[in-house]
């Protein structure tokens, strides 16, 4: 008896040191607990031209929490998958529109020559990401309406494949199905992305196209007459397409990053083009305090905007950190009005917000 409940309760921290992503010395797989909750006190200067102070969960970075792991099937054969939630930490309702794993769901298999996947996941722009200024500056300082996707976007029934580590580079593919009999492209989302890394040099471009989706241009970007006619609502789109190019190099404590991004929407037979130009600059003042700054300007028609953003990040630990945001949005040209991502429009050319928050990583 003395020896089963031994044996019991072996299996029994096994499987808590497994859970918490550490292995055991014969064991053959892993699962991991993670997550990060940020959250942020935000001052609005103008939001249909009254001021406001509001919360935001995942400013700098969503809140989450996720399970991965990895099974050892042998010969550099590996079985592995991620579940990803998001939420609201002010409500905790769930995010990604009420997903319960918005922000990932996938299972695939990683080999000698490469790993495949299949479930929900995001879009080889995110290739991209780290080289932008939205790395440090938060949700605010994203792109138009992140209609560009470089804050990172996901994509459901997506089956992909991604390259080995080959001398630094690395690249992808993957197709979405939009489930449609008889309707095959109706829907459906492909995405094609390549990175190249050695020493202090990052480069990166990707395309990702959307078939068959909507925006809602004058509430998420100010813009209520967007292929030329006033469209206040929902306006659905044949086609949305991103094609992008990005780089940073680290200069000792300095790393200087840009990017170029070019969105090509399509509504019957009206075209819109969106071009955004960004440029900006991290730097580590001591190992405890990183400062950042950029500024984006992009162009829709005959209508163009400048976003200025800065950050200062100030780290308690390697988990837990302070930070300071400010985002100014100005807009010229057209009947736009100033809005930054996910603020209501303002009810002028002009738009900043204040931020101040903490974030921690477990």
């Amino acid at each position: 008896m003395k020896h089963r409940i031994n044996a019991a309760l072996l299996l029994s921290v096994t499987a808590t040191f497994s859970l918490c992503g550490m292995k055991t010395a014969n064991a053959q797989s892993s699962v991991t607990l993670y997550g990060l909750i940020d959250e942020s006190l935000n001052y609005v200067s103008n939001e249909g031209g009254h001021s406001a102070l509001t919360q935001t969960s995942g400013n700098v970075q969503g809140s989450r929490w996720g399970i991965k792991g990895t099974e050892d099937l042998g010969g550099g054969y590996q079985a592995i998958f991620t579940l990803e939630n998001g939420f609201a930490l002010n409500s905790g309702a769930l995010g990604q529109g009420g997903l319960e794993f918005g922000r990932q769901a996938f299972v695939g298999l990683t080999t000698p020559a490469g790993t495949i996947t299949m479930g929900r996941q995001y879009d080889f722009l995110i290739y991209l990401y780290s080289m932008t200024n939205l790395y440090n500056t938060g949700t605010y300082g994203f792109h138009l309406g992140d209609y560009d996707r470089l804050g990172g976007e996901r994509l459901n029934n997506v089956i992909a494949y991604q390259t080995p580590n080959l001398g630094g580079l690395k690249a992808g593919i993957l197709y979405a199905p939009g489930g449609q009999p008889g309707h095959l492209a109706a829907g459906s989302a492909q995405s094609y992305g390549i990175s190249y890394s050695r020493g202090y040099l990052n480069l990166a471009a990707a395309y990702t196209s959307v078939n068959n989706t909507t925006i809602t241009p004058a509430t998420t970007i100010g813009v209520p007459d967007l292929f030329g006619t006033q469209q206040e609502g929902t306006i659905a789109l044949n086609r949305i397409s991103t094609a992008a190019v990005a780089g940073s190099y680290q200069f000792g404590p300095a790393l200087l990053h840009g990017a170029y991004s070019l969105t090509d929407m399509k509504s019957g037979g009206s075209t819109a083009v969106l071009r955004t130009l960004e440029g900006g600059l991290t730097y580590s003042l001591t190992p405890t305090v990183t400062l950042s700054g950029g500024y984006a300007y992009s162009k829709l028609n005959e209508t163009h905007w400048g976003q200025y953003m800065l950050s200062a990040d100030y780290f308690l630990s390697k988990r837990t950190d302070l930070y300071a945001l400010l985002n100014y949005e100005h807009v010229q040209g057209g009947d736009a009005t100033a809005t930054l991502f996910t603020a209501a429009p303002s009810s002028g050319s002009n738009q900043t917000i204040v931020s101040l928050g903490i974030r921690h990583r477990f």
